[in-house]
């Protein structure tokens, strides 16, 4: 499909479907993601002292802090919000987080895990972190999430779907990776015990179809009849396997 003909498809589509189509407003990805912090909180000891992966801006960050919590965050300095940070973001190099052993009560990532190259060797970092006792909560995304970004996709596009994270080489395997029923087995394989996993209660897609015009009320309406678009892990270190005498 040519430049101006893909161009001038997407107008009409844009004039005829606008309410859908309109380009992304600024705070939608905001009220979703604040949506899905409000969601975790109750989640969290009280004044716990939480690390965030993948910061991204740092707003995410900030917000947690704004209810009590003493925040670290880190990211990488290639991210393409590194310019846009609202938050004392730490950069660090992706593969040692740069603070000693037991430093946190928490640790929690939003929508970073898919996209952590390394994933299940990083799990080993993630727990050498954590104060004994301490929890692992992850945002991740849902197969139903994947399901209807790809059919959204061409949509506001005009282009086939692509892989969302690392480690899938199409759309049909990612929305696979990313059922609840795989990270519960990640998980497990890397040294956790999954004490909860429970929807996030909201449906949205990667091409913010609608973006604003639909609230996060009616966006959890649907997510009882089209799926939550993401999966929230609480993790706990597993015990160490007993050793045999022999």
């Amino acid at each position: 499909m040519s430049g101006a003909f893909a161009s001038a498809v997407r107008r009409v589509l844009s004039n005829w479907r606008n309410p859908l189509l309109s380009p992304p407003t600024p705070g939608h990805l905001e009220a979703i993601r604040l949506h899905e912090i409000e969601s975790v909180i109750p989640l969290m000891p009280a004044q716990a002292r939480i690390l965030e992966i993948g910061a991204g801006t740092g707003w995410q960050a900030r917000a947690l802090a704004q209810h009590g919590f003493d925040v670290e965050s880190i990211d990488l300095p290639t991210s393409q919000y590194a310019g846009s940070r609202v938050w004392p973001v730490r950069n660090y190099d992706g593969v040692s987080i740069p603070f000693p052993p037991g430093s946190f009560d928490v640790v929690f990532s939003s929508s970073t895990l898919e996209h952590i190259p390394h994933l299940r060797g990083f799990q080993g970092e993630m727990r050498r972190v954590l104060k004994p006792g301490g929890i692992a909560i992850h945002i991740v995304p849902s197969a139903a999430w994947r399901f209807w970004t790809s059919l959204t996709h061409p949509l506001r596009y005009l282009t086939l779907p692509i892989v969302h994270g690392e480690h899938s080489s199409n759309v049909v395997s990612e929305m696979l990776a990313f059922r609840r029923s795989s990270w519960t087995t990640l998980f497990r394989e890397t040294g956790w015990v999954v004490e909860d996993c429970r929807p996030g209660g909201l449906f949205y897609t990667g091409c913010c179809i609608a973006d604003r015009r639909l609230s996060p009320q009616r966006r959890e309406q649907l997510s009882r009849w089209l799926g939550s678009s993401v999966h929230i892990f609480v993790l706990r270190a597993a015990p160490p396997a007993p050793r045999h005498a022999g």
